[in-house]
């Protein structure tokens, strides 16, 4: 009896002052500024038994600071956070904790304790903050200046800058050059600054001089960064160097060269020395086609029999008309009676 007593004893005193056994887990948790994150909590009702506290807490200045009290039969806080967490805390599920706008000040280490019956274990979770970068932006320069992109002279040197801001860490740039769609190899500098919290910013810069004809260059910069920052690409730059004045276009077979002479009036509203000679020829030709009808008319009528000849009028035959005092005018004259031989 005095040994199991003393036997039970022990047990007994070990538990009480060593507690039940904890188990520890270690995650890391990457979240952007402005967005809401979850930090899981560790916890197995089977293995650990049920649960009578969870406990969240930070590290702030070397200590754990509580954030979130849960106890049995609450979802609520029972405990006041430090002033830059309130509003921005709930539980997720049963343990897991959710944090909303998340900022750069939030980077810290998080701890969670679970009190159970039999097994109290404990999460760390390591919060890291990034900001995401600009897009990029690229700006030419063209020395000597060039006033057409499409027909950039020879023996220009052309200056490339690719600039993204406000990155945390800043953003990793990163060039594709094509030379006549091929790739070309280019070698450019880079620059970075940040401030206290790590926000900055990244320009890179590279240029070349054009040595050969009608080549077209296309140039495009992209800012990266890691999970979770999205990489951004800045829209593509082109330009085309100028063709070789040496060549000449020849023309497709066929072809010939419409360009209007000197004098004549093409487009809209005008018409070409063509048509107006056309119209003219056309009117000289209706008024011959008129004068040709109206003198082959004019002939019809003066055919023999038809007209005058000799003094005497068409009309009865027998009737003869003589100028006015003439012994055989028409004063002078008689008819023969019908029946006169």
């Amino acid at each position: 009896m005095f040994a199991v007593h003393i036997t039970g004893v022990t047990v007994f005193l070990f538990v009480a002052i060593l507690g039940p056994v904890t188990a520890q887990s270690t995650y890391t948790r990457k979240s952007l500024t402005g967005s809401e994150v979850t930090l899981p909590c560790d916890y197995d009702q089977t293995a650990d038994g049920d649960w009578i506290v969870i406990t969240w807490s930070v590290l702030i200045d070397g200590t754990f600071q509580n954030l979130f009290l849960r106890q049995t039969g609450s979802t609520s806080n029972t405990i006041t956070p430090p002033a830059q967490f309130v509003g921005r805390l709930a539980i997720d599920g049963e343990t897991n904790l959710r944090l909303t706008g998340v900022t750069i000040a939030d980077e810290d280490q998080y701890r969670c304790i679970v009190t159970a019956q039999t097994l109290s274990p404990t999460t760390f979770v390591n919060l890291e903050v990034f900001k995401q970068h600009t897009a990029p932006m690229v700006q030419v320069e063209y020395d000597p200046l060039a006033s057409d992109i499409s027909k950039v002279p020879l023996n220009t040197t052309v200056t490339f800058t690719c600039t993204s801001t406000g990155g945390r860490p800043p953003a990793s740039l990163t060039w594709t050059v094509t030379k006549g769609g091929s790739q070309m190899t280019i070698t450019p500098t880079y620059t970075s600054t940040n401030d206290s919290l790590g926000v900055g910013d990244t320009t890179s810069t590279f240029n070349f001089t054009t040595t050969e004809y009608s080549v077209k260059y296309d140039i495009q910069c992209t800012a990266s960064g890691p999970d979770p920052i999205v990489d951004r690409t800045s829209a593509t730059t082109s330009f085309t160097t100028e063709p070789d004045p040496s060549v000449t276009t020849s023309k497709p077979q066929g072809q010939t060269d419409t360009k209007p002479t000197s004098g004549t009036r093409t487009g809209e509203g005008g018409i070409g020395t063509g048509a107006i000679v056309g119209i003219v020829i056309g009117v000289i030709a209706a008024l011959a086609l008129v004068a040709a009808l109206v003198y082959f008319l004019l002939i019809r009528e003066k055919k023999p029999g038809k007209g005058k000849e000799d003094g005497v009028e068409s009309g009865d035959a027998d009737v003869t008309y003589h100028a006015t005092g003439h012994p055989g005018a028409p004063e002078n004259l008689s008819r023969p009676s019908p029946n006169q031989p």
